[in-house]
C-alpha cells in the first residue's frame, strides 16, 4: 500500500498534464449554458468534493454540483449511469476495473482510529487494531495498560464501503469483522456513535476528524498528512473520481479542475495533494 501511495503521488505530475488545459480561473465567470452535474458515492470523500464544489461554481456560476454521499460501492456502479461523477476511496477490483470507467485520484486520506475523548490510550499497533476487529482483544484492560477497563465497542462501517474496505485490507482483516460489530453507513454516525460511547472505537477519514472524538497513534505514529507522505502512518487510501464513457463537456471539465493548482490547494487543506 506504501508503494501504491507513492506510486499515486508521483503519477499527479503526469495526471496534470494528461487533463492540460483544466480550468485554473481566480475569478468568477459565466459559463455558456446553466448545467447541474450529479455526483455520488464515499461519504469519505463527500467533504472534499463539498469544499471543490463550491469554489467551482463560485468561478462558474452557472454550474451546479448535486452531491450525494451513499458509499464507494454505490459511486462505482453508479458513474455514468445516476451520476456524471463518481466517488470511491478505495482501489476499484479487478471486476469493476473492467466496466470501463475512467479513474482520476485527486487526493490521498488516511484514515484515522478514533475513540472517545475519556479514553486515557494513546497509541495501538496495527496487529492491536486488527485483534480488536476480530474479536482477539476484547477489553481496553489488555492494551491500555492498566489505565482503562471496559469491554471495547467496535464500530465500522458497513459493507461495501470505501473507507472500510482500505481499512480491513491495510490493517489485514478482511472479511473477518467482529461478529456484532456496529455497522455504521456514514462517517457522520461513526463520529457520533464514538463521541456518546467511552467505550468505543472507530475509523474515519483524517479530513473528517472533529474535537467531538480523540485520535490514536498507530505504531507510534499520529494521523497527520505529513505522517502519510513520509509513509510513517501505514493506514492511508487513495480519493478516486469516476466518469464513463459518455461524460458531458462540463463534468470533464470539473475533473480538470481538480488537479489544477486552485482545485488541489483545497485538498492540502485536510488532505495530501496528488501533485
Amino acid at each position: 500500500m506504501k508503494i501504491k501511495l507513492l506510486a499515486v503521488l508521483m503519477a499527479g505530475f503526469v495526471l496534470t498534464s494528461v487533463f492540460a488545459g483544466g480550468s485554473q480561473d481566480a475569478s468568477p465567470r459565466q459559463s455558456a449554458a446553466p448545467y447541474t452535474i450529479e455526483v455520488g458515492g464515499s461519504t469519505s470523500v463527500t467533504p472534499l468534493m463539498e469544499l471543490l464544489s463550491a469554489e467551482y461554481s463560485r468561478l462558474h456560476p452557472n454550474i451546479r454540483v448535486n452531491i450525494n454521499g451513499t458509499g464507494s460501492g454505490d459511486g462505482i456502479r453508479n458513474a455514468g449511469v445516476l451520476y456524471q461523477i463518481g466517488m470511491s476511496s478505495r482501489d476499484l477490483t479487478p471486476a469493476e476495473q473492467g466496466q470501463g470507467l475512467r479513474e482520476v485520484t485527486i487526493a490521498i486520506d488516511g484514515i484515522a482510529v478514533i475513540v472517545n475523548t475519556s479514553n486515557p490510550v494513546s497509541n495501538l499497533t496495527i496487529d492491536q487494531i486488527r485483534d480488536i476487529y476480530t474479536g482477539a482483544i476484547t477489553d481496553w484492560s489488555q492494551v491500555s495498560g492498566g489505565t482503562k477497563s471496559g469491554r471495547i465497542a467496535v464500530v465500522s462501517r458497513e459493507a461495501g464501503s470505501g473507507t472500510r474496505g482500505a481499512f480491513e485490507e491495510i490493517v489485514g482483516f478482511q472479511d473477518r469483522l467482529l461478529a456484532g460489530a456496529n455497522e455504521s453507513t456514514s462517517t457522520g454516525a461513526i463520529i457520533a456513535g464514538v463521541a456518546q460511547n467511552e467505550d468505543s472505537i472507530g475509523y474515519i477519514s483524517i479530513g473528517s476528524v472533529n474535537d467531538t472524538i480523540k485520535t490514536l497513534s498507530v505504531g507510534g505514529s499520529a494521523p497527520l498528512s505529513s505522517n502519510v507522505v513520509d509513509g510513517s502512518y501505514r493506514i492511508a487510501r487513495p480519493f478516486i473520481v469516476l466518469t464513463g464513457s459518455n461524460v458531458h463537456a462540463e463534468s470533464t471539465a470539473f475533473v480538470e479542475w481538480m488537479l489544477s493548482p486552485a482545485g488541489q490547494a483545497i485538498v492540502q487543506s485536510s488532505w495530501i495533494s496528488v501533485r
